[in-house]
């Protein structure tokens, strides 16, 4: 007969006890803490148990009970007052339990006592600047000696030993936390001095995102979902050989580009691995087969991990790319390569994570969750191959937020493609390094790059290279690349140049919305079977015409540089307004990509109607006036030349291009510096993947009779009073929400009228601010850009 364990009466949620919540916590920290197998990892076992056991310990407080037992009026006012809070009085409690756990065994206690005060006390929060938390004063001290004495000393005592036998170091009681509350000050005032110097470590910042990770992720899935085993693993079911026994099922040609994708196959797989190197570099051609090699390398180096380490470790895949377009297209080849091997990729074996990604989380045949563990499940990785944006998971590398470094410890031993890496800015390319190099060389992180044009983000010497990338450019002669670049053209300009032939398909790029539209306008006087892509078009629209233009629906395309980095599209005639030489190596990848006939892209600077040239609107003046000087010396550039030139273009940018924002990034995180009130210090929430070069606003558009009914919806929910019940209910209709809408800016004149959060076109309306083909129609703004 089961034991009945005795009840504290306490509770950390409505109907859950607090011990049973602690102890729910600590089982899934020791979970997730299984596969990391770091140099520490018999430190961060214990680290992360005690921090999951003591997290809340604050709510065994009369003012937090009696907070969670109030109707909802005095509820709204409980929860505002000082002594219903928990966390600072769960962090002290953390504290010295950490550093008596250390002691006692001997071990360096460095950081790690600060650590786990810091991560419980911002476990409802974002963390922040390190010299502000040290500071706990006599107003603190009285809190907490108040909160103190308000606990029940027979219900506290029942859940000290109930923690104590879960595996808590001590029988906590009372008069141990009053010494503590004394001492919390002094102790916190020694690591003053050290984080004011800049003497830090990366290895400092990602072990604190470490078990802060693990404990909110533990904490928010455990009260959702409560049951350990959602979150137990079945990677056995996905073969190493994966992607060799799809490409057995299905049938290639034997054209000379299926050849050069065969033999670039074959040299990336039949390389030994040597699980000692963590950096691995693709670097091919634009149509080569990147995504089914990198993936396939991927498994193969998973299953060597797997082997090494007798199955303790089998890392997860996480597939990281910079635009929702293409992370829906690789989605969709991986999800195909899993059915036509006869798997069903269930949720837990291939994630798509993004903004825009369905709640929607499936676990085998017959578990279905709703949509609140859905979120939670999603929102934690729990997945054994995560196709996800370069925000998600940077985001999640480099931020003070909870809610990013929330899946921080998926990225621990895990094997992340970085493809398209050439889409990361310039001026953080020593933050993403010095970072990376970390998470590889002490927390067993893999990386693979894989890119068109390899930028010096690590020295190839540093990195394997999977393929030796010169034999196969110099294969390559499907696209000539003809720059004409001796004087600035106008739009008109370009039109009366360019003759259409019937026999070739068209697509032109431009540099901002409004070049994008106008031209647009003129090519629709002279010829029919064209369509327009933009992100002024709401989302479900445009990625529908992707699909239209890959089935070869469309003649002619006009866009902006949406389609570049890895929209598998393929055209006769690529156009390109000028740009960085490695953005214009993207645009001929869309052109002539099966290599069936000779392709010819364009490369133009055209200005608008004041003189000013549109590419002065988007990019940085230094990589423009490289290119340019790289490209004033050819009349035509054929494609075996483009290694070279992007290679010469990397060489000079890196010379050129200043590190400054990458170094005081790096010295925030060298200095914990997580968030600052300070506004003249740059802090590690200042990091920003994608810089907005004006100010937005959030549209929605009813575009169709589909947007209408949700927009009706949405409003339905507006109207409920619970908070909760109102953001699940928006949790649960959010993909569809945003294939509605839009960013538009801010000071263009016609900006449509508010509703909540953001701005609302409806139906009757659509006609002044929307247009079917052209998207949102702005006024008054020359240089509307899209990146």
């Amino acid at each position: 007969m089961e034991k009945i364990l005795p009840s504290s009466k306490l509770y950390s949620h409505p109907g859950r006890l607090l011990e049973d919540h602690l102890i729910g916590v600590a089982k899934l920290s020791e979970l997730f803490c299984q596969d990391k197998l770091l140099p520490n990892q018999s430190e961060l076992k214990k680290i992360t148990k005690i921090i999951a056991l003591c997290h809340d310990l604050g709510k065994a407080t009369s003012f937090f009970q009696d907070y969670l037992n109030a109707d909802d009026k005095d509820k709204e006012r409980l929860k505002n007052q000082q002594e219903t809070h928990h966390s600072l009085f769960s962090a002290v409690c953390a504290y010295f339990l950490v550093k008596d756990q250390l002691e006692k065994n001997k071990r360096d206690v460095g950081y790690y006592p600060f650590f786990a005060f810091e991560a419980v006390k911002r476990h409802h929060g974002n963390l922040r600047d390190v010299t502000d938390e040290v500071i706990f004063d006599d107003k603190d001290e009285k809190l907490l000696t108040c909160q103190l004495e308000s606990i029940s000393e027979a219900k506290f005592s029942v859940l000290a030993r109930r923690l104590f036998e879960a595996g808590l170091p001590a029988v906590l009681t009372k008069i141990v936390i009053s010494q503590w509350i004394g001492n919390i000050s002094r102790e916190l005032r020694s690591y003053k001095k050290t984080f004011r110097k800049n003497d830090g470590t990366a290895y400092n910042y990602l072990w604190l995102n470490l078990i802060y990770s693990i404990l909110i992720d533990a904490d928010k899935s455990d009260v959702v979902l409560k049951d350990p085993s959602f979150f137990l693993r079945k990677p056995d079911i996905i073969p190493a050989d994966l992607v060799d026994i799809f490409k057995l099922k299905k049938t290639f040609d034997d054209s000379p580009i299926n050849i050069l994708r065969e033999s670039a196959y074959k040299e990336a797989l039949d390389q030994e691995i040597n699980l000692d190197k963590k950096l691995y570099s693709i670097n091919l051609p634009t149509g080569l087969g990147k995504t089914l090699l990198s993936l396939s390398f991927a498994m193969k180096l998973r299953g060597c991990v797997q082997r090494n380490t007798g199955g303790k470790s089998i890392p997860r895949i996480i597939y990281a790319l910079p635009f929702l377009s293409i992370i829906e297209q690789n989605a969709d080849v991986i999800k195909t390569i899993f059915e036509t091997c006869g798997i069903k990729p269930y949720s837990d074996i291939l994630l798509r994570h993004h903004h825009l990604s369905e709640i929607f989380y499936k676990k085998g045949e017959n578990k279905e969750f709703e949509t609140d563990s859905a979120k939670i499940l999603i929102e934690g990785w729990n997945s054994e191959i995560i196709a996800t944006t370069f925000i998600q998971l940077f985001y999640s590398v480099i931020s003070n937020r909870n809610k990013t470094l929330r899946k921080f410890h998926r990225c621990n031993g895990a094997i992340i493609i970085l493809d398209e890496i050439q889409a990361i800015p310039i001026k953080y390319w020593l933050l993403i390094n010095k970072m990376f190099r970390v998470l590889t060389d002490s927390f067993n992180a893999y990386i693979v790059f894989v890119t068109a044009t390899e930028p010096l983000i690590i020295e190839k010497k540093e990195m394997v290279s999977l393929v030796e990338s010169t034999k196969y450019f110099q294969k390559m002669d499907r696209v000539i690349i003809n720059p004409m670049l001796q004087e600035d053209m106008a739009l008109e300009d370009l039109f009366r140049f360019m003759e259409i032939q019937k026999d070739k398909r068209y697509l032109f790029i431009f540099n901002t919305i409004n070049s994008a539209k106008q031209f647009y306008g003129l090519i629709t006087q002279k010829y029919e079977d064209t369509t327009f892509l933009s992100t002024h078009v709401v989302p479900k629209e445009r990625l529908q015409r992707i699909v239209d233009i890959k089935k070869g629906k469309y003649k002619i395309v006009v866009t902006t540089q949406l389609v570049e980095a890895g929209v598998d599209i393929d055209f006769d005639v690529v156009v390109r307004d000028i740009a960085p030489l490695d953005s214009i190596n993207q645009a001929s990848g869309r052109c002539n990509r099966n290599g069936q006939r000779k392709g010819t892209v364009y490369v133009v600077s055209l200005k608008d109607e004041m003189g000013r040239k549109y590419s002065s609107y988007v990019y940085d003046p230094v990589l423009l006036h490289i290119t340019k000087n790289i490209l004033k010396n050819h009349t035509e550039i054929r494609e075996q030349q483009f290694l070279e030139l992007i290679n010469q273009y990397y060489r000079e940018t890196k010379e050129k291009k200043s590190q400054t924002v990458s170094r005081q990034i790096l010295e925030a995180i060298l200095k914990l510096r997580y968030d600052s009130t300070d506004k003249d210090k740059i802090s590690i929430s200042d990091f920003r993947l994608i810089e907005e070069n004006y100010s937005k606003k959030d549209v929605f558009v009813e575009s169709d009779k589909e947007a209408g009914s949700v927009w009706k919806k949405y409003m339905n929910l507006n109207r409920t009073k619970d908070l909760f019940e109102r953001k699940r209910g928006f949790d649960a209709m959010k993909a569809d929400f945003y294939k509605y809408v839009i960013s538009v800016p801010e000071r263009t004149k016609n900006i449509p009228p508010e509703a909540g959060f953001l701005c609302h076109v409806d139906s009757n309306n659509l006609p002044e601010y929307y247009d079917s083909v052209t998207g949102f129609i702005t006024r008054d703004d020359r240089s509307i850009v899209i990146w």
